[in-house]
């Protein structure tokens, strides 16, 4: 079994082969997505939602990211295996800075994926010089977002669609190796096909990237919170799951006769 490399993922851009991505957050899914051969395990800051039962992804710590991270690293063996550098590692470039370190110093993760903010992009090289590889998370940025309405899809403007080709740009200039977009419109993910070099993983991004992650949680059908309007109904496994848990609750219940 070989480990999936930066180059494989570049490799597979360059022949059109979708890029396959899901989140994980301990050891046990972990190695059931590896096995099945995904090309990218991410561990997401997803987990303030979907494993806290917070209303959203701004109160996770970087200690709670590193124990994931080494839970799910430490059961990896082949996909490439990408952690979110959550919020509070955000509020200064020296923070960034160390964060980062520790985070890929204490696990065996490839790769951090940070939300992209124009002040920390000169922080892009500093991380590269210590060999830590970045992907840059554009579009809608859960760490950004404080009102519902902010819940939408991104890049509908002339203003915003500017903005964000300009972002990503701007991100490949400074050594990102990985763009994540995450609900833009297909027009602006159609127009940086054209202009980056770097692989595009997208959320909620229509079918135009070059891959597509999803939350395990949203697949499964039992995220904490609602699940997002651009999940493909048809691959939610809620349905069979549910089945199988209540038929082995109904064996349990049937009790032998009594001697």
């Amino acid at each position: 079994m070989y480990k999936v490399s930066l180059k494989k993922i570049y490799s597979l851009k360059k022949k059109h082969i979708g890029i396959t991505s899901i989140t994980a957050y301990d050891a046990s899914f972990a190695k059931f997505f590896d096995d099945l051969g995904f090309d990218i395990i991410l561990i997401g800051d997803s987990l303030g939602e979907v494993i806290k039962g917070e209303k959203n992804t701004h109160n996770v710590s970087i200690k709670e990211m590193i124990y994931h991270a080494q839970s799910v690293s430490n059961a990896v063996k082949r996909s490439y295996v990408i952690a979110d550098l959550p919020k509070e590692s955000c509020s200064s470039n020296r923070k960034i800075l160390s964060d980062s370190i520790a985070l890929f110093e204490n696990t065996k993760i490839d790769m951090i994926k940070i939300e992209f903010d124009e002040k920390n992009i000169k922080l892009f090289q500093k991380l590269n010089d210590k060999k830590i590889p970045l992907c840059s998370h554009l579009g809608l940025r859960p760490q950004f977002i404080n009102k519902k309405c902010e819940f939408r899809i991104y890049g509908r403007t002339e203003k915003e669609k500017s903005e964000i080709i300009r972002n990503a740009l701007l991100a490949e200039k400074h050594g990102a190796k990985i763009i994540l977009l995450e609900c833009v419109s297909t027009s602006v993910v159609k127009k940086l096909r054209t202009l980056l070099k770097i692989p595009i993983i997208g959320i909620g991004s229509g079918d135009n990237c070059d891959g597509q992650i999803i939350v395990s949680y949203d697949l499964l059908g039992i995220s904490f919170n609602r699940l997002p309007k651009f999940i493909q109904k048809n691959y939610i496994c809620r349905n069979v799951l549910e089945k199988n848990i209540k038929d082995y609750i109904n064996m349990i219940k049937r009790l032998p006769d009594k001697c």
